[in-house]
């Protein structure tokens, strides 16, 4: 049997019907109509009768990372929940490298051509720079193919790749959409298949720029679409878990179509693509007692470093003396722990000292998307590296969108 196939089975004397999602050493597991999955000894039941596929929905044939074709919605799956499933013989997840199944649990989808292309299996801890740069390559070649893109990628770091690719793509034709899922699609509470469906519609839009779509909140009512250099993962379990800090989702997806998109950068005629990347930017989270020696380890030869200071934008005392010999190499840059709310070091006399020792705020960009910011400016335009970091390229400031 093909995955996604529905099937009418009789088990213990009782007749039901399912749809099959995989076999096991003895076993196969099939979800039932009610949306739990059942795995039982393959001996134990009786397959009556394999439903014919309703109009419109494909088979499950072998989409093996075969590529992108053209006119479509390319998928580029990177590894993470969202592409893994329960090996049921062993109780270890393991990756999907077949997604056609999608077109027989996503609703909404049959009328788009999907393509898949496998270019990762990593844990979203393990993703860096590098990655980044072979995600946003392959995006490139999707889009000049006229295809947009979606990428399904580990929630834990998600943020990072996405506001990288925000970056690195000064122009877009295609809009670039990162989803991902809390829980696995072959659970039934997994928020996979429908964060999947509001991707694929957020994908047929105009955006001309990256997003994530997760779900709104815990239930399957809708999916918000979430500026990727303004998103953050909020919740380490929950299904609602990004949220779009101080400012509101760009789109809403429910009841099988995208009800709202609006404040969007629009695609563009063209893609220009900058895939270089300076590792070596610092991110450091400043905390009471914090050793001077280990703030200047953290960033000596580094070309910036973005600081998480506490409330407004503050470090103790010691920390401006270490920030004060080493900035004449060394940019650093403030923001805050706080999630909400403006870095203004103009309050306290601890917030002056660190500007005169040449620390420059950065208003509310939220840390992450300051350091893969920093990265890119870093490595195409460091002439204007300090200046670009202060304006608003991609939406990351708050409320202001170029």
């Amino acid at each position: 049997m093909l995955i996604g196939q529905k099937i009418i089975f009789s088990y213990k004397g009782q007749e039901y019907a399912g749809t099959y999602i995989s076999s096991g050493k003895n076993t196969i597991t099939v979800k039932l109509g009610s949306g739990y999955n059942i795995t039982v000894d393959a001996s134990s039941i009786e397959i009556k009768k394999e439903y014919s596929m309703e109009k419109g929905d494909k088979p499950g044939a072998e989409t093996k990372n075969s590529g992108c074709g053209e006119n479509g919605v390319c998928i580029l799956t990177t590894g993470g929940t969202i592409a893994s499933s329960v090996d049921y013989t062993t109780g270890a997840v393991k990756p999907v490298k077949d997604i056609s199944y999608l077109y027989n649990f996503v609703n909404n989808i049959s009328q788009f051509k999907l393509y898949h292309e496998s270019i990762d299996n990593i844990l979203s801890e393990n993703v860096n720079a590098e990655k980044w740069v072979q995600f946003a390559r392959k995006a490139r070649d999707a889009m000049k193919k006229s295809n947009s893109v979606i990428v399904f990628h580990g929630t834990d770091t998600m943020q990072y790749s996405a506001s990288a690719l925000s970056f690195m793509f000064e122009e877009q034709t295609e809009p670039i959409i990162f989803t991902g899922s809390q829980r696995s699609s072959d659970r039934p509470s997994s928020d996979a298949f429908l964060n999947i469906e509001g991707s694929i519609h957020f994908a047929s839009t105009d955006m001309g720029e990256v997003g994530i779509a997760m779900h709104t909140d815990t239930s399957d009512d809708s999916i918000s679409l979430y500026r990727a250099t303004r998103a953050r993962k909020m919740h380490t379990s929950s299904r609602d878990a990004f949220k779009s800090i101080s400012e509101p989702p760009l789109g809403l997806y429910a009841d099988g179509k995208v009800k709202e998109i609006k404040n969007i950068r629009h695609k563009s005629d063209s893609i220009i693509l900058k895939d270089r990347l300076d590792k070596n930017i610092g991110l450091i989270y400043f905390y009471p007692g914090m050793a001077e020696e280990d703030f200047y380890n953290l960033s000596y030869n580094k070309k910036a470093v973005i600081i998480m200071g506490t409330g407004l934008g503050h470090t103790s005392t010691g920390i401006i003396d270490v920030i004060r010999k080493l900035s004449r190499e060394t940019h650093f840059f403030m923001t805050s722990q706080c999630i909400y709310g403006n870095v203004n070091m103009n309050v306290y006399s601890t917030g002056r000292e660190l500007i005169d020792a040449g620390v420059i705020p950065l208003q509310n960009m939220l840390a992450e998307t300051a350091m893969v910011k920093a990265m890119y400016l870093s490595a195409n335009y460091p002439d204007n590296f300090v200046e670009l970091m202060q304006k608003n390229l991609r939406g990351e400031f708050e409320d202001t969108v170029k």
